[in-house]
């Protein structure tokens, strides 16, 4: 019967042993799955927030250049208008006027 028991605490120790090891093993593959999932993370991010700067940059052109042409555009027609300078010097003055009251 001892005999038999101890075969038994044998098997119940190799059992335990192989259910550890599997649990090491789960964990071990756990960590890495996160540690890799991780990194392509860390690498996904890094290329978006180059895509975003590069679109931001192109962005930033874009807009220069049209504020450019507006500017031109109405620097050109503010030149067309005929300039005034007595019409100029009394709303300067009515301004002024207004500041002392």
């Amino acid at each position: 019967m001892s005999d038999m028991l101890e075969k038994l605490l044998g098997v119940e120790k190799t059992a335990a042993g192989i259910v550890a090891d599997a649990e090491a093993e789960a964990v071990r593959r756990t960590s890495q799955a996160r540690s890799e999932a991780q990194k392509r993370h860390t690498e996904l991010l890094k290329k978006k927030a180059t895509e975003n700067e590069t679109a931001l940059a192109a962005e930033r052109v874009r807009l220069d250049a049209q504020r450019e042409s507006r500017n031109r555009d109405e620097r050109e027609k503010l030149s067309r208008l005929p300039a005034d300078p007595a019409a100029f010097r009394a709303v300067v003055r009515s301004f002024i006027d207004k500041g002392r009251e």
